[in-house]
């Protein structure tokens, strides 16, 4: 009898034991931590970063839909850590914005090498981030707002369109990048812009005093203020 009992208490403490754990929420899946919005295609639009803490590993799929767009657009985002999209292969768009200069957020680097697929990057003050890795087949890049101070876009061979504002960026090599047809850097350090072998320049668009070297047929406009 007292095995029976004691067989009994343990399967009801066991059972308590799951009760409880199931209602503190440990039991979540990647559809209570991450949304896709439907009505914008089907886009990651919000993580719940309670569920998941600030060092966030983004998974190739919620439920059964495959991300394929990411785009967060909130202050709350600046409680994000660190952010690692390498699982998202499907990725085509990528876009961040924290809407303030003075945060808190701690997200310093951005990896994008595994995101082969990706075309569309946007990433708009936030001012932590020091380094930004593309991958080689990036069209449109934007970035505004950041701390990053050097860009590598030498294997950007399809690169289209490429701005950067707001930030401590000194030069840029855009010589590896003959697709190019658009690009803007304002409010920024660099002092000289080499465009000699970009021969499908559309537009220029650098500070006043920044030197444009070689010919171009390019339209040049001069930015005279903070954008």
């Amino acid at each position: 009898m007292d095995r029976m009992h004691l067989k009994i208490e343990a399967s009801i403490i066991a059972c308590v034991i799951m009760i409880l754990l199931c209602s503190c929420n440990l039991f979540v899946t990647d559809k209570d931590k991450f949304y896709l919005d439907k009505d914008l295609n089907y886009t990651l639009s919000r993580i719940d970063i309670k569920k998941t803490g600030p060092d966030i590993i983004i998974p190739a799929k919620v439920g059964n839909r495959i991300v394929w767009r990411i785009y967060l657009a909130d202050p709350y985002f600046s409680r994000i850590d660190s952010l690692d999209i390498s699982n998202v292969k499907e990725l085509e768009s990528f876009t961040i914005k924290l809407f303030g200069m003075n945060t808190g957020t701690k997200l310093k680097k951005l990896d994008f090498s595994k995101n082969k697929k990706l075309k569309y990057l946007e990433i708009n003050k936030t001012t932590s981030l020091k380094k930004v890795i593309f991958n080689n087949n990036c069209e449109d890049i934007y970035l505004k707002g950041t701390s990053v101070k050097k860009v590598d876009l030498k294997k950007l061979e399809k690169l289209d369109d490429f701005s950067y504002f707001d930030g401590p960026l000194e030069e840029l090599d855009i010589s590896n990048n003959p697709n190019l047809e658009y690009i803007t850097i304002a409010n920024c350090n660099v002092k000289s812009l080499d465009v000699s072998k970009n021969p499908k320049l559309k537009k220029i668009t650098v500070d006043e005093g920044t030197q444009i070297i070689g010919p171009t047929n390019a339209q040049i406009e001069y930015n005279k203020g903070t954008e």
